[in-house]
Formats: structure tokens, C-alpha cells, sequence
């Protein structure tokens, strides 16, 4: 039997009076295709923000891999440390600069000084974190590191860097390179030209793969709608996620790339990826899920197989009213 990677327990989402998810409790299986679909107002892309961390949730949870999603947004213990030490240092650098006095005729501050004045500035900051970490907004302001944990998504209205071009938004998609580092780049550079021409290989090959090599060069921000929705695709991919959540993937695509598109989802799923996706065209959700999701005013109606789903009357009256 598959895994469950994502449980969605009890999910509530409230905009002043209108109650947009209300209760909505359903699980992803590892390496399944799940389609979400919906008539419109059943808050799908409302459940997708909640389960990729840009909403906070007025009640239940959402678990990824096992873990809650509030735990996997905190800042990591070497955020902690990297954040605790600046502001020590800042601290310690504002301390020297009052021990030299107003006209900078004081004595030079000492090494205790500097000592004290790191001390008091880590001190700040660890109680400064301390009552940020009990915010629960707080805890849910990091949807990046979703991200990192391998769960990534697109978004119905696509976020490329406009003024990088199609070339460039892939390349910078990969995390951890090497490049990021001052210091990696002055005495590392052969490590970090090897990382980048692997990089950019594959970048290459992403853009063959989804045909959009023509536009390698040209600036995001020209794209056409279709073609900055493949470029979210290959950006996603880049990242090599476990679990991808897909907002209207094919929305702008022509059909005959939005079955290649299929046919490549497909093959990353009998890899081992997962798959969640928001998208309004029954056939594409019909012929590529596994198991389809269905919502209804806030909450999950049913969920079965394409062709259950196809024949359930109470789909059949969501739809039609």
C-alpha cells in the first residue's frame, strides 16, 4: 500500500463572514496523481494556499511527510545561530561605537565592551524570536520552506522573474548552488563553474522537454500566458520536489503540448513523484488522475476513481446545480 505524504485534517478557512474551506479532511497518497476539482466558489485554490503555507488556517491542520506544516515554516536551528551572531555583532559594533563617545575622543572600547554589547544584541534577539515563535502568524509566514522540504507549487497566475530571461528563471530555481556563497565564488570557482554547467544543462534539457527552446533567450516578462505556465512547470521541476502541487497547468497551453505535458507528469509519477492539481478541464483531470478530490462549498464532497466520479449523481448535481 502507497504512503500518505499529505493529510488535510479538519481544514477551515474564513474571509470576515464567508466561510471559503469549512472542514475539508482528505489524504495524498506517495507517487499518486490526485486531481481537486470543483464548480466554482468550492474553494480549491483557497485548499491550495492552505496546504502550501500562504494561508494560515482558522482550524485543523495540514501534515506533510508527518510533520505540521507550522513546525517545517519555523526557522531552522542554523538560521537561529547564522541571525543570532549578526545581531550579536551588530550589537557589539554599536557598543565600540558609543565607548568612543560623541566626538570620538573617548578611549577605545574594550574587549569586554564588545563582549557585553554581543551578548546583550544575541540576548534580544533570542527573546525577540522567542515571542515570535508562539505567534501563530508567524509560525505560518515561511511558505518557502515548504520548498525546501521537497513540496513545491505553481500558481493559477504565474510569478517569473520578468527581467531574467526563460534560461535564467530555470537556473536559478535549483537551491543550495555553490554561487551563493561570497566566498565559494573567490576561492572555489571551479566548483562553482562545474555546479553552474550542470545546471545549465539541465536547464537545457528542460526546455526541450517542453519545447520552449525557442525562447531560451528572451525575457520572462515577453512570454506569452501559455509559455510563462511552462515556465513555472520547468522551475518546479528543477527543484526536484516529492510532492508538486500544480494550480491549472494546462490553462493557456494548446493541446497538443498539454498532452505531452500529460504524458511527462505521468512518467514523473511512475518515478516516484506526487502530484495534487487544481485544474478546470475535465478531460486533462479525468485521463491523468489517479484518484480525483471532489469539493463542494468549502468542504470534500467525494473522492474516487475518474470513472466513479464521472458517474456520481451528487457530482452531477454539484456541477449542474
Amino acid at each position: 500500500m502507497s504512503e500518505t505524504i499529505l493529510e488535510v485534517d479538519n481544514l477551515r478557512k474564513t474571509f470576515g463572514g464567508i466561510v471559503a474551506v469549512d472542514g475539508a479532511t482528505f489524504d495524498i497518497e506517495q507517487g499518486s496523481i490526485t486531481g481537486l476539482i470543483g464548480p466554482n466558489g468550492a474553494g480549491k485554490t483557497t485548499t491550495f494556499n492552505l496546504i502550501s503555507g500562504f494561508y494560515e488556517p482558522d482550524g485543523g491542520e495540514v501534515r506533510y511527510d508527518g510533520q505540521r506544516l507550522q513546525e517545517l515554516m519555523r526557522p531552522s536551528r542554523d538560521e537561529k545561530v547564522i541571525w543570532g551572531g549578526a545581531a550579536g555583532i551588530t550589537a557589539g559594533a554599536l557598543g565600540g561605537i558609543a565607548g568612543l563617545g560623541p566626538l570620538g575622543l573617548g578611549a577605545a572600547p574594550s574587549l569586554a565592551t564588545l563582549a557585553g554589547g554581543a551578548a546583550v544584541g544575541s540576548g534580544l534577539y533570542v527573546g525577540q524570536e522567542a515571542v515570535k515563535q508562539n505567534r501563530e502568524s508567524h509560525k505560518n509566514s515561511r511558505p518557502y520552506m515548504l520548498a525546501r522540504e521537497g513540496m513545491v507549487r505553481t500558481f493559477q497566475i504565474t510569478r517569473e522573474l520578468s527581467e531574467m530571461t526563460t534560461l535564467e528563471n530555470l537556473m536559478l530555481a535549483p537551491q543550495g548552488q555553490a554561487g551563493e556563497n561570497l566566498v565559494n565564488t573567490w576561492l572555489r570557482r571551479g566548483k562553482v563553474s562545474a555546479e553552474e554547467s550542470a545546471i545549465r544543462e539541465r536547464a537545457e534539457e528542460m526546455l526541450e522537454l517542453l519545447e520552449i527552446e525557442h525562447i531560451r533567450d528572451e525575457e520572462a516578462g515577453n512570454l506569452s500566458g501559455g509559455q510563462r505556465k511552462l515556465l513555472e512547470l520547468g522551475r518546479v521541476l528543477m527543484l526536484d520536489p516529492e510532492l508538486i502541487l500544480l494550480d491549472e497547468p494546462v490553462a493557456g497551453v494548446n493541446p497538443s503540448l498539454t498532452r505531452k505535458l500529460m504524458d511527462r507528469i505521468e512518467v514523473l509519477r511512475d518515478e516516484g513523484y506526487t502530484f495534487c492539481i487544481v485544474e478546470h478541464d475535465m478531460e486533462v483531470i479525468m485521463n491523468l488522475s489517479d484518484t480525483i478530490i471532489v469539493m463542494n462549498e468549502g468542504a470534500k464532497l467525494t473522492e474516487g476513481s475518474p470513472e466513479e466520479i464521472r458517474n456520481n449523481e451528487a457530482v452531477i448535481e454539484a456541477y449542474l446545480g
